[in-house]
């Protein structure tokens, strides 16, 4: 254990070292290539030996600021002023320039990235513009502190400070218009491969493009006119180049022209030489600035436009998605089928690589899994394992994302939740082998898809429902007829059976009274006879009233008629039942409340004493914040309420229909060898 800490901790310590060592790397290297730039560049230095109309170093100033942060200033600043002491300038130039170029190039990337939102892949209009703009006027800082140094510091006129001026801003300008933008196309893009065609449609465009610029370029102007018009034939390879190979093709084109181009008019050819060779170069600078400009801006209209295209193509590919989805869907109401259907159709049009369901549950406090895509349950409970961190979402109105490239074979993560009417339903979840998978696009698409598979399920949900309400109704109705039968057969038998034979009898002692009628003792007997026949047959009138219905229930309330029912169940089933009522003293309930809780305690019995096996029977009433609450509680053999078996639970469904029309709760808990629970909750008075 103190081995991993030990370890643990010196990786803690390496770990800024080699942070500060690799920054110390990147500046040297940084300040390296300036430096050699910069030699280069002073290579054309004709007016003044600080000063060059060609300024390479400003472009990579640019690029390096822009691609690694502008926290490697010190690498320009070192190249600068190591540079200016090694071609022996004096210090206070070679401190001079180290200024003017450095704030020029932090200026420069700073204003990039705070006003124009710059991405160095210039792979959009506003990039362009914004390079331009902030150039033009940036590279000035480098020109003035430059030009004002070499006033204050040597023996420069200041009569010819605007003619070192021009010159060394034109330099910096094309720096940052030609060499910039070359080095930031081709380094933050990313890699890819060029299709054969390409690289031969390519290769013949540049090799054109370097013959006719040669040709213009390499030769001492003529005085024919025809010379001087084939610097025009240039510009169709040039917006060939944007508008087909895009920013890359584009700079590469650039870059070709102005080194074919500064060759010649340094060495006095083309169109551009004039009489001072200072002059040539800033007249040719100023043509290669507008051409640099014109592929620029071509090269990233053309993006823009592809990108435009690209993704309209993409938005109907996601509406067609939605609409084989809905179509899909309105064609299935079976829940089983929904799921399947969902997680094929995520996998297949969106492109995952798996997917799958989950719906809570509703016996157990968790999540099941109810269909999926392309994996199998013990490698989804693979990935659930090591995306734990991720599984539950705590906004239901959004979703979790993840990517972890290290991740194999998934390295892209996602959940999205089924909502309906702003209440969660379940999740979709999804991986894909695809690093960073999840963009904005198909985040957007796929919780199109999770809405309209909400809606979905909830509509198959809604037609199990019905179907289930369907078969209740119908058992109902089977039970009702049923028990009406059976309650007439019970009166027929009832009437005939017992009060029948009573009223019989009755009729043969009424005639023997009729043929007696002389003899007073023989009639007191008989009357005595009728007497209990009378009285029998009353009592049985009375019994057949009761389980009618209760007269007792009108007139003394429901706490009462519970109590002389349960007496008569305990006599009559010799099971064990205690009662008690809870907050109803004296106290009258609306009637079409009290006839249903007393027939919900009614049928409750009778269940328990005709399935339950119960040796005991606990029945509680009570009364709080006007909801009426009823709990029949039994230890019995119980059974398994989730499976429904409508012909030996149609008691059960009555009662509940009973509180659903009355807007109360019905609960049932039961499991096998625990017995039953019912509890009734409705609410009453205002």
């Amino acid at each position: 254990m103190s081995i991993i800490n030990l370890s643990q901790e010196h990786s803690d310590l390496s770990n800024p070292l080699k942070k500060l060592l690799l920054y110390l790397l990147k500046i040297l290297g940084l300040a390296l290539i300036y430096h050699y730039a910069a030699r280069l560049g002073l290579l054309m230095a004709y007016v003044q030996a600080n000063t060059s109309p060609v300024w390479p170093p400003t472009g990579i100033a640019f690029a390096a600021l822009a691609l690694l942060g502008i926290e490697y200033w010190p690498g320009i600043a070192i190249g600068v002023f190591v540079g200016s002491l090694i071609t022996d300038a004096p210090l206070p130039i070679a401190f001079g320039i180290t200024i003017g170029n450095t704030l020029e190039a932090v200026a420069s990337v700073y204003l990039l990235k705070k006003v124009f939102k710059f991405n160095p892949s210039l792979d959009r209009l506003n990039d362009v513009v914004g390079l331009a703009v902030v150039a033009f006027f940036t590279t000035t800082l480098s020109a003035t502190v430059g030009t004002l140094t070499l006033v204050l510091t040597t023996d420069m006129p200041l009569s010819g400070f605007f003619n070192n001026w021009l010159t060394w801003w034109i330099g910096d300008l094309l720096g940052a218009l030609v060499v910039a933008p070359f080095l930031m196309a081709w380094l933050s893009a990313p890699r890819f491969r060029i299709q054969k065609k390409t690289g031969i449609e390519a290769f013949f465009l540049y090799f054109f493009l370097v013959l006719i610029t040669w040709f213009v370029f390499s030769t001492i102007p003529p005085t024919g006119i025809t010379h001087q018009a084939m610097i025009y034939v240039i510009f169709p390879f040039i917006i060939w180049s944007a508008l087909r190979l895009e920013q890359r093709g584009a700079t590469i084109a650039v870059v070709l022209v102005s080194a074919i181009a500064i060759w010649g008019t340094v060495s006095g050819s083309g169109p551009f030489a004039q009489e001072t060779i200072n002059d040539s170069l800033i007249l040719l600078q100023t043509f290669m600035a507008i051409v640099s400009l014109i592929a620029l801006i071509l090269a990233a209209t053309t993006i823009e436009r592809r990108r435009a295209a690209n993704t309209l193509k993409q938005r109907i590919s996601d509406l067609d998605t939605l609409n084989i989805a809905s179509k899909s869907f309105l064609g299935n109401f079976d829940k089983h089928n929904i799921y399947q259907l969902i997680c094929n159709i995520a996998g297949e049009k969106i492109g995952l690589d798996g997917v799958w369901i989950e719906i809570p549950s509703p016996v157990v406090a968790s999540s099941q899994i109810e269909a999926s895509y392309k994996l199998a349950k013990e490698e989804i409970q693979n990935i659930k394992n090591e995306w734990q961190d991720f599984l539950v979402i705590t906004d239901i109105n959004s979703p979790v994302i993840k990517s972890n490239p290290q991740s194999k074979p998934y390295c892209s993560y996602a959940v999205f939740p089924l909502n309906f009417v702003g209440k969660p339903i379940g999740v979709l979840k999804l991986v894909s082998e695809t690093t960073e998978f999840f963009n904005q696009g198909i985040i957007l698409l796929i919780q199109s898809f999770a809405n309209l598979a909400a809606v979905a399920i909830q509509n198959a949900w809604l037609l199990e429902e019905v179907r289930h309400g369907n078969e209740s109704l119908h058992a109902l109705s089977q039970r009702l007829m049923r028990a009406q039968e059976e309650e007439r057969l019970h009166l027929s038998r009832e009437l005939h059976d017992e009060s029948g034979q009573l009223l019989a009898a009755l009729m043969v002692q009424l005639g023997l009274m009729e043929k007696i009628a002389d003899k007073p003792v023989e009639v007191k007997g008989h009357l005595d006879y009728i007497r209990n026949l009378t009285r029998g047959i009353q009592e049985k009138l009375h019994e057949l009233a009761v389980n009618l219905r209760p007269a007792s229930l009108d007139h003394l309330g429901l706490v009462t008629t519970v109590q002389q029912y349960i007496r008569e169940f305990k006599r009559q089933y010799g099971i064990s039942v205690e009662f008690e009522a809870i907050g109803l003293d004296k106290k009258r309930l609306p009637l079409d409340i009290e006839t249903s809780l007393f027939r919900i305690i009614q049928e409750s019995l009778t269940n328990v004493a005709l399935h339950a096996r119960a040796s005991r029977v606990d029945v509680l009433l009570s009364s709080k914040k006007k909801r009426l609450v009823a709990v029949i509680e039994d230890d019995g053999v119980g059974f398994n309420p989730v499976i429904p078996s409508p012909e030996n639970q149609l008691g059960l469904f009555g009662m509940q229909e009973r509180i659903d029309m009355l807007r109360g709760t019905f609960t049932v808990e039961s499991e096998p060898g625990k017995g039953t629970t019912i509890k009734v909750e409705v609410p009453y008075g205002d």
